[in-house]
């Protein structure tokens, strides 16, 4: 599995009178979308394992995360309206982003629960691995890890902050980012293989 949404507790305790309305909102904001808020910032590429359902909450989580990998058993949704509730966790931000403002709306208004050949069609799955899931996944994140470490954390930074920047900004900010990234080592080690035609090994300096 992956993350099956929201606590059931905590509306259990709003409904009893256990918590006030303003300590119920406090819990979303601290816990629930506190955890989604520190993936979502986080500096280095982050992967969602999508292995059975991520709804409500648990889809907040895994759209916080750059990228997003399905099993074949892999649900998403964000049926807060099953429970008379709006989006939260960061969805209103984060949805319309992957999958644009309609569609977010559709799968908001509608509450339905996406499989994983759904989801990839919608730009939610980037890749959904059927027969050896584990095998598969470990391979691709692998792929990722073992990247140029400076260079993947900055490109992530440079396409955040292309959403709210000009292109000759982003255009900038890239050409002073790159400036940094020929003075790394793994920079020099990406040309070398690349002359000597073998596949680089980047140390993450």
């Amino acid at each position: 599995a992956f993350c099956a949404g929201g606590d059931v507790n905590a509306m259990l305790q709003l409904r009893a009178d256990e918590w006030t309305t303003d300590e119920a909102v406090r819990h979303v904001i601290d816990d629930t979308a506190g955890v989604v808020k520190r993936v979502y910032d986080c500096e280095y590429p982050t992967v969602a394992k999508i292995d059975g359902p991520a709804v409500g909450a648990g889809g907040a989580l895994a759209l916080a995360c750059d990228v997003r990998v399905f099993s074949g058993e892999g649900r998403i949704g964000f049926n807060f309206e099953q429970l008379g509730l709006a989006v939260d966790s960061g969805v209103s931000y984060l949805l319309p982003r992957e999958v644009g403002a309609g569609v977010a709306k559709e799968l908001v208004y509608t509450g339905e629960i996406l499989d994983a050949e759904r989801a990839a069609e919608l730009g939610l799955a980037n890749r959904v691995f059927e027969d050896d899931f584990e095998a598969d996944f470990e391979s691709f994140v692998g792929e990722i890890a073992g990247g140029p470490t400076a260079a993947l954390r900055t490109s992530k930074r440079l396409m955040r902050r292309g959403f709210e920047v000009s292109l000759d900004t982003a255009i900038e900010h890239e050409a002073a980012a790159q400036g940094a990234m020929f003075e790394t080592a793994d920079h020099e080690e990406g040309v070398d293989a690349f002359l000597e035609r073998r596949d680089p090994e980047f140390g993450g300096r």
